[in-house]
């Protein structure tokens, strides 16, 4: 198939923090999709655009959240029990926290990335040279 030399595509990434506003402890294990797919990104505009309630100029603060939050939807494959508990960080106090979790998805993004590039990279030093290469020589 065509995505089997592909990097995994999920990656798991430890939480310990405490709330900024609460103090409460946060710890866990998420596990997230590194990159999404159509159907991924489709959803995770949906949820955006949810959580921005159509507004047609949203403040830094709500694009923010909502953005933070779809995303981290979007690409949570498995997340602590709190996280569940708070309907998926809708009902955490600590901004933190979010904002934090939102990082850790774009790390593992870039880490995806960075992988592919590498890859690609290698498969290219191993291809034999083109045969227009060949003709110049």
């Amino acid at each position: 198939m065509l995505y089997d030399s592909l990097p995994k595509n999920e990656r798991t990434f430890d939480i310990d923090l405490v709330g900024d506003t609460t103090g409460v402890k946060y710890k866990g294990q998420f596990t997230v999709y590194c990159v999404l797919d159509i159907k991924g990104k489709h959803a995770l505009e949906l949820e955006k655009t949810r959580l921005m309630a159509d507004y047609a100029n949203p403040s830094r603060g709500l694009f923010g959240i909502a953005t933070s939050l779809a995303t981290i939807r979007a690409r949570t494959v498995s997340a602590p029990a709190w996280w569940k508990n708070t309907d998926d960080g809708a009902n955490i106090k600590d901004e933190n926290v979010i904002f934090a979790i939102y990082d850790k998805c774009l790390e593992m993004e870039k880490e995806w990335r960075r992988e592919l590039k590498e890859a690609s990279e290698e498969a290219e030093e191993e291809a034999p040279a083109s045969t227009e290469t060949q003709k110049e020589d």
